[in-house]
């Protein structure tokens, strides 16, 4: 099959017009070499980013091919740390991002694990799944208070960084490090609390009590079901924080939500009987800081009491954002369900960021629509009919 050898010779020495000719002349976009990797792979190790932008425009190239190792060309091109590749890549909207390679990691474990600050902004803004684990069990907050250097960019500076400094008390010279990176993803999302197969979790990597301290009071663990409470229900013999008293069954459950094993006991952490430190930290009042987008927080506050309707919660600021995080770019499919004139939506075209866009697009529904309709019932339905499953999860309980 010389066509394969010369397709692939053209794409790994960047020769264009080579490509383009193969291409006219119907060569197969995704033949494999030994080790099952396509030219676009080839294409995507050297950084070419020209004959990589060739082949994607080409019908049909399959963007998310996996070689032998399990990697597709996002896994290439984000361990090349080649960040205008990656952004090629993700400005194409059948690239897959959660797809893990034989490590079992996705290109978000690969960037937080090579310490590449703007390839990890660039996949959190396309809204790629923070909460992954690879083969050990560690998430991307495991990964990246390991990470031996510190985080790096050569393109982008992300001023929250200098925010998550001033809350940690850590000088400048610490804004890149692995304790302040972690910050900024649980802040999108990412759990402390998960443990890894050797029962480790993030804050476990942590020597500095005072940091951990810090950090428990910044992003107390979360009600996995309602996500509005901090978790009060202590499951034995896991330990797992998990939910919140009010999604909490009275019976105890058979099994762990996070971990599936099986549970003898619960514990209540609130009480006036708490004594331990730790209890008492939790059980007190928690402010969580709210590192709002720039350009969102202006109307954020007018999100008040609303009517509801068949006894459905209202909808509050953190409902709004919290189903914008989940709907990543897929916003649009859902202004189309609730009648949005997305004319009126102030979003620069040239943005990457998916969640600001998706709030800006529930705001205007909010303060368009009818008080009466402003429900977790009526976007919830929305989100079914749009097929948005994972933002819908969000609003799963707007019956208790």
């Amino acid at each position: 099959m010389w066509w394969l050898d010369s397709f692939a010779f053209g794409c790994l020495r960047n020769h264009l017009h080579a490509v383009e000719i193969l291409l006219s002349r119907g060569s197969e976009v995704n033949p494999r070499d030994e080790d099952g990797r396509t030219p676009l792979h080839v294409a995507c190790d050297r950084g070419h980013l020209h004959t990589v932008d060739l082949l994607l425009g080409h019908n049909g190239i399959d963007a998310n091919v996996v070689a032998d190792n399990g990697d597709t060309p996002l896994h290439v091109a984000v361990r090349g740390r080649d960040y205008k590749l990656v952004s090629l890549l993700l400005s194409k909207d059948s690239v897959n991002l959660e797809i893990v390679n034989k490590e079992y990691r996705t290109p978000l474990l690969e960037a937080v694990s090579d310490g590449h600050l703007g390839i990890m902004q660039r996949l959190i803004a396309r809204g790629t799944n923070v909460n992954v684990v690879e083969h050990g069990g560690n998430n991307c907050l495991h990964l990246a208070l390991e990470t031996e250097n510190n985080f790096h960019s050569e393109v982008e500076h992300m001023t929250m960084l200098d925010q998550f400094c001033v809350e940690l008390k850590l000088g400048n010279e610490e804004r890149c490090s692995g304790v302040v990176v972690a910050s900024y993803l649980a802040h999108h999302g990412a759990n402390f609390y998960c443990k890894n197969k050797i029962g480790r979790t993030p804050l476990d990597l942590i020597e500095k009590e005072n940091l951990k301290k810090t950090l428990n009071m910044l992003f107390p663990p979360q009600c996995m079901f309602c996500e509005d409470e901090v978790a009060t229900e202590t499951f034995f013999p896991c330990k797992h924080l998990s939910l919140c008293k009010k999604c909490c069954p009275q019976k105890i459950p058979k099994r762990c939500h996070m971990c599936g094993q099986n549970i003898t006991s619960k514990n209540n952490l609130v009480g006036p009987n708490s004594s331990k430190m730790e209890v008492q930290m939790v059980a007190g009042p928690v402010v969580s800081p709210k590192f709002e987008d720039k350009g969102v927080q202006s109307d954020a506050q007018l999100l008040g009491a609303t009517s509801k309707q068949g006894g459905s919660p209202e909808l509050k600021e953190k409902d709004l954002l919290r189903v914008a995080k989940r709907l990543g770019r897929d916003w649009w499919q859902v202004a189309i369900v609730l009648g949005v004139d997305t004319t009126k939506l102030k979003i620069d075209d040239e943005s990457i960021d998916a969640v600001k866009q998706g709030y800006l697009m529930l705001y205007e529904w909010f303060k368009t629509c009818d008080p009466e309709t402003r429900t977790h019932a009526t976007l919830r339905a929305a989100l079914e009919e749009a097929e948005c499953d994972a933002a819908m999860e969000c609003l799963s309980l707007d019956a208790k």
